[in-house]
């Protein structure tokens, strides 16, 4: 029986073939690259059945190209980036997420900047589907969380029209790009999860989408003082060349173990007390940047002290609790500046 594949209305019939399949995927620009699952008819409504929804249904409209994000379309995605049928509620939120105003998706896909979708995920989804927030949250081996975070990517391609090149006009790129999703370490923390301080109750299923510039490791196993620890991580954070610091704006993300928050709890600080902690030690002063450097939106986010941070408030700073137990190593996630994150409940019944 052949293989078929549906996009947009057509149906491209090709042999058995797997080789054959992926080749006309790349001919088309269908891939990220890396092979995909040919979404054949029968895959995709396999995946469907996970959705409560009208296949033909628009769940938005993704920029630059206004494509339209149908379930079934979403489905394909899924399909092709190896995804379970399972995971489907969760990339039509993510995909409610990506086209919210706030998260600037249109400057995501057309920017020299290295800037692509990071997917947190909360609630109980997360282990109803088996997704790693432990050790190695960020690295390979689990697949939903490679596969719902590649999945994100293919729509952003196939739908929205990120096209390498054509549009997508990233300098360099960063590899976030094929994949960058992770589940919030919610039982081992004690600071409440990303999706409560949203709004949501710890009982909701959640998917929240930042606009990630890469990572930077901050090497905290030799500070034994928890304010030297917040002092290493802010210098981190503080770094010239970062978009939330050139506009002074943005929710940049800072990556705790449970390790961090734990070392945090005993020193008598919640979430809230350790970002006006870091609010605190973040900023330099504007005349440190070189004279040629220009300054005109910059200088709007300069406070009467001359001083800039990579966020206008302390509220503003994202932290997630993510990882191993050992408060060994903290990551930052600077973010594509004066954007902002988004969360969306997952319609999830386990």
């Amino acid at each position: 029986m052949s293989d078929m594949k549906k996009w947009q209305s057509a149906i491209v019939y090709t042999d058995d073939s797997l080789d054959e399949a992926n080749n006309l995927a790349y001919e088309r620009g269908w891939t990220d690259g890396l092979p995909i699952v040919p979404p054949t008819e029968a895959r995709v409504s396999q995946m469907l059945r996970s959705a409560d929804r009208n296949p033909d249904g628009v769940v938005a409209t993704l920029p630059p190209k206004a494509g339209a994000a149908t379930v079934e379309k979403i489905a394909i995605n899924a399909v092709m980036a190896g995804c379970l049928p399972t995971y489907l509620p969760v990339l039509i939120a993510g995909v409610e997420a990506m086209a919210e105003p706030q998260l600037n998706l249109h400057g995501m896909q057309a920017t020299t900047n290295p800037v692509g979708p990071m997917t947190i995920i909360n609630g109980p989804v997360r282990k109803d589907l088996g997704m790693n927030s432990g050790r190695s949250v960020m690295g390979p081996g689990n697949r939903a969380n490679a596969t719902i975070g590649r999945a994100m990517r293919l729509i952003m391609l196939n739908i929205g029209g990120g096209i390498p090149e054509e549009v997508d006009k990233a300098s360099q790129g960063y590899p976030g790009k094929y994949v960058f999703c992770i589940a919030e370490n919610e039982e081992e923390s004690v600071f409440e999860p990303l999706h409560v301080e949203r709004g949501f109750k710890k009982e909701d299923s959640t998917v929240t989408i930042v606009g990630a510039q890469g990572t930077t490791n901050v090497v905290t196993a030799c500070l034994i003082d928890i304010k030297d620890m917040l002092k290493v991580i802010a210098n981190a954070m503080n770094y010239m060349g970062s978009n939330n610091v050139l506009l002074g704006a943005g929710e940049p993300l800072l990556l705790l173990t449970p390790g961090h928050t734990e070392l945090l709890r005993k020193a008598g600080f919640s979430k809230q007390d350790t970002k006006k902690l870091l609010w605190d030690l973040l900023g330099f002063p504007l005349s440190d940047y070189p004279p040629s450097m220009r300054r005109e939106r910059m200088e709007k986010a300069t406070d009467d002290k001359g001083i800039i941070r990579p966020c206008r408030r302390a509220e503003d700073i994202m932290i997630v609790s993510a990882g191993g137990p050992e408060p060994y190593h903290a990551t930052f996630v600077p973010t594509f500046g004066d954007t902002w994150a988004v969360t969306k409940r997952i319609d999830w019944k386990g």
